[in-house]
């Protein structure tokens, strides 16, 4: 993630003062704690447009350091009419995490997540509108996807490791999402041959923001170097030898901290205008989430 300096805090808001904190007169002197009791400074949240602007900035420099490399698949939600997934993503994302999880070697295939994409999900996502008396492109909300599909045996209840979420744009609550897809676990264990282990499994998220969903895949090479996979199933355009292609992407991280980046970058570029405004204008606040665009929730499982 991009390192947020004193400067930006200072260019980004004058009114900070020298001390950047606390206001124009710095922070509260310790005399003053006997009438105003006992005060934590805070640096106030930088604005939204600036927040964008280091994000893209650092998600430039990981793209060209190959840090993050974003690959197109051949198909996408909803290019099939015949077997159509359009707004499949709740059913695409977990069915994309648990085929992760089963398959051989490091991980999934970019074919098997096209033919989740074309031919797996579109009978599923049929299936569940109909349980729950969905009309035929309606969203699905995640956890009755995962309820249907753990009572369908397509996941199993023993591969869940946990669920977190809360501001995206909070590197404390992104962090605590990215510690159970990196470690496996929502506890740290107490023995060291069992976390060498923990570490060395699959791991996959179903990821749920903006009204989208998208997979994490926690990628494991041989030699024990992790990998990060965020796989989006809507399309995306690319331009190759002056043809356009439109595909799915699958987005690969070579660290933590290059998802991290992706992440914020992700959702700094799904917000519009309006949400930008509601974030400027508002603090985050726990029992506002449901009408906050910049929350999130995350579903992990593991092999």
């Amino acid at each position: 993630m991009a390192t947020i300096l004193k400067t930006d805090i200072l260019n980004a808001n004058p009114y900070l003062g020298n001390y950047g904190i606390a206001g124009p007169l710095g922070p509260l002197v310790p005399a003053s704690l006997a009438e105003h009791g006992d005060v934590t400074n805070k640096i106030p949240p930088l604005p939204f447009a600036t927040q964008k602007q280091i994000a893209r900035s650092e998600y430039s420099k990981l793209r060209g350091q190959k840090m993050i490399e974003v690959f197109h698949l051949s198909t996408y939600q909803g290019r099939s009419k015949s077997k159509d997934s359009t707004n499949g993503c709740t059913v695409i994302s977990p069915l994309v995490a648990v085929n992760h999880l089963n398959a051989d070697g490091s991980g999934i295939s970019d074919f098997k997540i096209e033919q989740i994409i074309d031919d797996i999900a579109p009978s599923i996502l049929s299936r569940v509108r109909n349980k729950l008396g969905l009309a035929p492109y309606a969203l699905i909300i995640p956890s009755d996807v995962h309820d249907f599909l753990v009572d369908e045996k397509i996941l199993k209840q023993e591969m869940f490791v946990g669920v977190c979420g809360g501001n995206v744009l909070d590197s404390e609550h992104v962090n605590e999402f990215l510690n159970l897809l990196e470690n496996g676990h929502d506890s740290s264990p107490s023995d060291a041959v069992e976390e060498k282990k923990d570490m060395s499994r699959k791991v996959a998220a179903a990821l749920f923001f903006h009204e989208h969903v998208v997979s994490i895949l926690k990628v494991v090479l041989a030699d024990g170097t992790t990998w990060y996979d965020l796989v989006d199933s809507l399309p995306n355009r690319k331009s190759l030898n002056g043809e356009e292609l439109i595909g799915a992407t699958r987005t690969r991280c070579k660290d933590r901290q290059s998802l991290e980046a992706l992440l914020l970058w992700y959702a700094c570029e799904k917000f519009s205008t309006v949400d930008a405004k509601y974030i400027d204008d508002n603090e985050w606040n726990d029992n506002m989430c449901d009408f906050d665009p910049r929350v999130f929730q995350g579903f992990v499982w593991k092999e």
